[in-house]
């Protein structure tokens, strides 16, 4: 069937959601994603593709809309690809979330118990204004810059002027750099030409300090922005603005980078502070964190907390622990158990990473964690060689999961805990089938929610070894 005027439409309802926001419902045994469907919906849908053992579908109508679908808080998100799930009820995202968990560790993970062993999400009480770190990418026109989003599954900026996900002041040094395009005529970038000069706009916010960092990446050298007096302008609009939810508001640091490559990646490594210091701070429980321009750091602070506090609870640390945190990033979650451990050795492969995480114990006066730069697969082995074995290992990798080679590891080395720390339950259910076999049993799944009105959800999950 092919796309048309003439196109039968079909009738279904959705029962389910993909990882990238499409309901997803059944016709004669196929099945069908049509976008801006929720679970619940009953809906008549033309069928746009069509594949050997899948189609996508467009919504034609809602002729019975799901008892959990909502109107948007948000006057963008029919067409902004940032929030997949505005349409639906904050609770029903939650039940949605932990079900894909639960699917995901039975299918591929082939874990009978996974019903029983998953905790109910840990929510939001507030689930608008959590994100603390905003990446704009900028297009259009000097006259007329576009600011904002992507549309869904397209690089199409969506120009917006709010957004509900991030704090408040955002949106105000989002305005405050529109006007500044304006006034002295900076060209935004143009992806199909390579072309202009202004790419992104990036704002990190630390919840418990007030410090705002503001970053423009942009696509020459060489080229003036009049760069101070944008950073007047925006200390001026940091510091006037009064927000009930981050108090003492401040501009901490403001910085150029440089990006002139043809890439989908948005920072690189050569950048200028322009006005303040190199960094922000951030502080979850009684840790304090000093962030760079090019640290990773978890981008909701409220359940972040949430998520270290879990990650503690489950660790039931005594003092005595030697434990490995591999693909530690900046060293957040080896400074919590740092607190109640013996020794820490934490690893990771971004040589930046490792120097913030060697800077965060300094500051927190944490001398007994130890930050190594090293692929994790490869550092693992050699800690074994050098005879480090641990009681806990605490793996958080990236959403491909962790290295084959650092299971095997694992397997090898038989830690008596492990805890897994993930943000894509279909490569922790495959690394959870590989460690089962090896003696292990999941004894608690944790699903948090970090990123609210998507489908994204992290999961930690303890893994224990039958005592020989």
């Amino acid at each position: 069937m092919k796309p048309g005027s003439d196109q039968q439409s079909i009738s279904l309802t959705i029962t389910d959601m993909s990882h990238d926001g499409k309901g997803i419902g059944h016709v004669d045994g196929q099945t069908i994603f049509v976008q801006e469907a929720v679970p619940g919906d009953q809906i008549e849908a033309a069928i746009e593709i069509q594949k050997k053992n899948y189609a996508v579908a467009r919504c034609l109508s809602i002729t019975g809309p799901s008892p959990d679908r909502i109107e948007p808080s948000c006057p963008f998100a029919k067409h902004c690809g940032g929030c997949s799930l505005q349409s639906y009820d904050y609770q029903a995202q939650l039940l949605l979330k932990r079900r894909q968990v639960i699917d995901a560790l039975t299918r591929i993970g082939h874990l009978e118990e996974a019903e029983s062993l998953t905790g109910p999400v840990i929510g939001m009480q507030d689930p608008l204004h959590y994100r603390s770190k905003v990446q704009l990418p900028v297009r259009g026109t000097a006259e007329k810059p576009l600011i904002g989003f992507y549309e869904a599954n397209s690089h199409t900026v969506i120009d917006a002027d709010v957004c509900e996900i991030q704090p408040v002041i955002c949106d105000q040094i989002r305005e405050t750099i529109r006007r500044h395009i304006n006034q002295y005529r900076i060209e935004p970038y143009n992806e199909e030409t390579h072309t202009g000069v202004l790419r992104h706009v990036i704002i990190r916010v630390g919840f418990a300090t007030g410090d705002v960092m503001v970053g423009l990446i942009l696509n020459q050298k060489d080229v003036s922005i009049a760069e101070n007096e944008l950073a007047r302008q925006l200390k001026q609009t940091i510091e006037m603005w009064s927000d009930d939810q981050i108090k003492n508001l401040h501009l901490s640091c403001f910085y150029i980078g440089y990006n002139m490559k043809k890439t989908n990646n948005i920072q690189t490594s050569d950048y200028l502070i322009v006005s303040g210091q190199p960094w922000i701070e951030e502080q979850i429980g009684s840790i304090r964190y000093r962030l760079s321009p090019l640290a990773f750091f978890q981008v909701n602070p409220v359940q972040t907390e949430k998520l270290f506090a879990e990650i503690v609870r489950l660790a039931s640390l005594t003092g005595n622990e030697q434990i490995w945190d591999l693909y530690c990033g900046t060293g957040s979650i080896s400074l919590q158990l740092a607190q109640k451990a013996k020794q820490v050795i934490g690893v990771e492969s971004v040589a930046e990473a490792i120097q913030d995480a060697q800077t965060n114990a300094q500051l927190n006066q944490i001398d007994n964690v130890t930050f190594i730069h090293s692929k994790s697969e490869e550092m693992a082995t050699q800690l074994v060689d050098q005879g480090y074995l641990p009681d806990l290992v605490v793996v958080d990798p990236p959403r491909k999961g962790c290295d084959a080679s650092l299971i095997e590891t694992l397997n090898q080395i038989k830690p008596d805990r492990i805890i897994y720390v993930s943000c894509n339950p279909a490569t922790l259910a495959r690394d959870i089938s590989l460690l089962l076999p090896a003696g292990y049993a999941v004894q608690t799944i944790q699903p948090v929610d970090l990123f609210p009105w998507t489908l994204h959800v992290e999961t930690v999950v303890l893994i224990t070894r039958a005592k020989e």
